[in-house]
């Protein structure tokens, strides 16, 4: 009697599972939200957080928001607005984003697995030092978050790696480097070598200028390359008529030094 009695439960017990597997449980977040999109899937699909439990504090751990989740279509028109974006900006000069760019700043690829959307937003909105201020409307920080969370999706979960840190100032007491006197005043630049350098706004940030990622800002629309640097450095009017950047004379240490500051290690 016993010994049937424990068959009998174990063979429900695989039962129910088997049943639970083919009609898994009706998402809970339906309790307070209707069905949209529903061809998309599950909640989870685009707003993640966990559709288990009732207790909003716990079904909304990690959420996404409305308007952030087109993230999952490639082809949704916030996610074509924010790629373009973030192509215009060049993000890529210091940021990785897409398994690409160069590595000055966070890994943005990185965002999707640990952070909200709401923290890659702020420091859009409010720069971090040596970060350019882009003075993006709303509706367009809210396309570049959604593109960062495409991208980041598309580059799939990252290796693990040590925390980045981003140092901001690695001058020893009394160093000047050349950049710092001969560009600082107009020009910032996140460099590996020494951190973050100069303190103007007048002149466009120069993080990742030798780079692919930089914005082909030369004569003719061309990129930026060590030969075409010292032509802008030797007679900027040369190159563009208006400008009010004066010529910059170097001496050949001074050159090699800034070049090696400004020089960005290889990038993916």
């Amino acid at each position: 009697m016993g010994a049937g009695l424990a068959i009998l439960i174990a063979l429900w017990t695989v039962l129910w599972g088997l049943a639970a597997d083919a009609a898994p449980l009706k998402s809970r977040c339906l309790t307070c939200h209707g069905v949209h999109y529903a061809q998309q899937g599950g909640c989870g699909s685009c707003h993640r957080g966990d559709g288990r439990t009732s207790r909003k504090e716990l079904a909304h751990s990690g959420l996404i928001r409305g308007r952030y989740a087109q993230f999952t279509d490639p082809e949704a028109p916030m996610v074509l607005k924010g790629k373009r974006l973030a192509e215009s900006t060049a993000c890529r000069r210091c940021h990785v984003l897409g398994a690409t760019g160069n590595r000055l700043g966070s890994n943005l690829d990185t965002v999707l697995q640990g952070s909200r959307p709401e923290e890659i937003d702020r420091p859009i909105q409010n720069p971090a030092l040596f970060m350019p201020q882009f003075h993006f409307s709303d509706h367009d920080r809210d396309a570049l978050v959604t593109y960062i969370l495409a991208a980041g999706l598309t580059a799939g979960k990252q290796a693990a790696e040590p925390p980045q840190v981003v140092h901001f100032n690695l001058l020893r007491a009394g160093q000047q480097p050349v950049f710092v006197k001969q560009c600082g005043g107009c020009h910032k630049l996140l460099s590996e070598r020494f951190g973050g350098l100069g303190s103007g706004n007048d002149g466009p940030n120069l993080s990742g200028l030798l780079t692919r990622f930089y914005p082909a800002t030369f004569q003719h629309d061309l990129p930026w390359t060590v030969e075409r640097l010292k032509r802008w450095l030797k007679n900027p009017r040369a190159i563009r008529s208006q400008t009010m950047m004066r010529p910059i004379t170097l001496q050949p240490a001074e050159w090699d030094e800034l070049l090696k500051t400004i020089d960005t290690a290889p990038q993916l």
